[in-house]
């Protein structure tokens, strides 16, 4: 389990606790409702093991969740010209830990938004508090999105800049309902669609070969 998540769990178990020991019909129930947060914590906050296979060739899918939309667009922060986006929708029932798609050095990192906006919602990939993180290679240059949603309102990252990094390593994590997007260069063969269901560090999103000369 990731580690963040105890955190949780020691609140809403505290909470449960004052419920209970204040005696009553209506303290019970809320004592019942934060005894099952914390429960529903253990789940949330799962880091299942996982065999990244590391391939110089793909671009793996740095979160879990669904693919809801696939647009060309220009990146001028880590691209630096036109880009496709992969938009990616974590619900509550996903592992929300996220993986570096390619290995490389973070050569970019960035906080951007000020809204809590739902993480389907239209407006919130633009204007919902998120994290930017640029990884580079010599190859290839993408850009990983993390954004926060409604509920708990926060994503942290795990690296710090000029660092290196793995493909499929573990480089953050997003506190509940929440959207990952990332950004790669526009002639790389996308191998996903919007309605797939992904899974970090397992699931190609694109192939870096189709860039070559």
């Amino acid at each position: 389990m990731a580690k963040i998540g105890f955190r949780y769990i020691f609140l809403f178990l505290i909470f449960s606790l004052i419920f209970f020991i204040s005696g009553g019909v209506i303290n019970y129930i809320f004592g019942v409702v934060f005894f099952l947060l914390m429960c529903f914590c253990f789940y949330f906050f799962r880091d299942p093991i996982r065999i990244i296979t590391v391939d110089e060739h793909l671009i793996l899918s740095p979160a879990d969740g669904t693919v809801f939309e696939i647009s060309d667009v220009e990146e001028p922060l880590v691209i630096k010209g036109k880009a496709k986006i992969v938009k990616i929708f974590l619900s509550v029932f996903n592992i929300h830990l996220q993986r570096a798609p390619i290995s490389g050095k973070i050569s970019f990192m960035d906080k951007e938004g000020t809204k809590y906006l739902p993480a389907n919602h239209p407006d919130a990939a633009a204007k919902n508090v998120q994290n930017l993180i640029g990884i580079e290679n010599g190859q290839i240059s993408v850009l990983v999105r993390q954004i926060a949603g409604i509920i708990a309102q926060r994503c942290d990252l795990w690296v710090k800049l000029e660092q290196d990094v793995l493909q499929g390593e573990k480089i953050g994590i997003i506190h509940f309902g929440s959207q990952v997007d990332i950004y790669f260069p526009e002639k790389i063969k996308l191998k996903v669609a919007v309605g797939d269901k992904v899974t970090a560090g397992i699931t190609v999103i694109g192939e870096i070969e189709a860039i070559k000369n």
